[in-house]
């Protein structure tokens, strides 16, 4: 029975949509940590895979402040994605990650989730009627994997659904592709659905800069307005790190 909200509190009618499902949302947990310790361990990890792997100059910013959103600690940073000025994170978004080809910001992405996993962090989703703690892990996807998915089946629910993900290599997949007749932005729908949600955490690499002509070209003003909402963005400069290895 609909409830007469002129007869109601304000915390009952909150109450009301809690106990139905409506705006769901998550908690993130803080946990104690030593940064400069943190800071060797995720070196250590990286160079467990390329012995070459350093933090310096050119990434400490995005893996300093990685490890902060990893460990729920609220004096993490991000850069304003339209002046490039620094400014307070968000634990409750994502992050977007923006670097020329090679300077490792898939590789910051993959060596940060397997900071996670052996950290064991966790968030406590709430969907409206329960809290659920889940491992703080994204499943990595490359974008053009996404619409490849599209192609081969005609949807994207598994993408729109997951509480976390990371899609790697934004701008890189094919801007269109089709299926049955049906042409579609895969990426654009994918990114306009989950910037509208309040429950997930979205993480992405890309070549583009958030405030980029190309960005707003390719997907459109509401998927670029969205990205500044939904993601704290760091950029990774340099050189790229691939060559001579």
């Amino acid at each position: 029975m609909a409830m007469n909200g002129t007869q109601m509190s304000i915390a009952s009618v909150l109450d009301y949509i809690k106990e139905r499902g409506g705006f769901g949302g998550f908690c993130r947990y803080k946990y104690n940590y030593d940064l400069d310790h943190a800071l060797r361990v995720v070196e250590a990890i990286g160079r467990s895979r390329n012995p070459k792997f350093v933090i310096d100059d050119e990434n400490r910013f995005a893996y300093t402040n990685f490890i902060k959103w990893c460990h729920g600690d609220e004096s993490m940073r991000a850069l304003n994605p339209l002046t490039g000025q620094e400014q307070a994170g968000d634990l409750n978004r994502g992050i977007y990650i923006a670097g020329n080809t090679g300077s490792g910001k898939s590789w910051c992405l993959e060596v940060m989730l397997a900071y996670s996993q052996a950290m064991g962090f966790a968030v406590s989703f709430d969907d409206g009627a329960k809290e659920v703690d889940r491992p703080l892990f994204w499943a990595i996807t490359r974008a053009d994997e996404v619409c490849q998915a599209y192609v081969a089946g005609g949807e994207i629910q598994r993408y729109k659904q997951r509480a976390m993900i990371g899609i790697q290599d934004l701008g890189q997949e094919p801007k269109e592709v089709l299926y049955m007749g049906n042409r579609l932005n895969v990426l654009q729908q994918l990114l306009e659905y989950r910037g509208d949600r309040t429950d997930q955490l979205t993480l992405i690499t890309s070549n583009l800069r958030i405030s980029s002509d190309t960005l707003k070209r390719d997907y459109g003003d509401r998927v670029q307005s969205r990205l500044v909402e939904m993601c704290n963005y760091f950029e990774i400069k340099g050189r790229d790190r691939r060559k001579g290895i």
